[in-house]
């Protein structure tokens, strides 16, 4: 079976966000590396989640119906896009940031040109 850029793209999402969709709806402050959350922010995350679960859905899906896969692409890297920039002015607005961030900000703007070469791939 041969793998494509696309279906790499898709599938490696829709697991990552699987766990992560999961675990920030369980236990959002060990998701996201904090453990001083209100129960506002927690509630809050726990929507994010969602609806970062019900984007992994629909990208695991559009692995079996390709006619689906453009859009889930589009959603994957509009996500990806909004939480990088989302996490790299978190960093101006709060000061030095956690390990965590870093990483995940990093490991994100690899993945922002990966996304949009499966798309264009298309």
């Amino acid at each position: 079976m041969k793998i494509t850029m696309r279906t790499f793209v898709l599938g490696f999402t829709g697991i990552i966000n699987s766990v992560l969709a999961f675990l920030g709806m369980v236990v959002p402050a060990k998701a996201f590396g904090e453990d001083n959350l209100s129960v506002v922010i927690l509630s809050n995350l726990r929507a994010f989640t969602a609806a970062e679960l019900a984007l992994t859905i629909f990208s695991l899906y559009s692995l079996s119906h390709k006619k689906y896969q453009d859009m889930a692409l589009i959603f994957i890297l509009l996500t990806v896009i909004g939480w990088t920039v989302g996490q790299t002015l978190s960093i101006f607005v709060d000061g030095a940031p956690g390990t965590f961030t870093v990483g995940t900000i990093i490991v994100q703007a690899l993945f922002i040109p990966l996304t949009w070469q499966a798309l264009k791939k298309g």
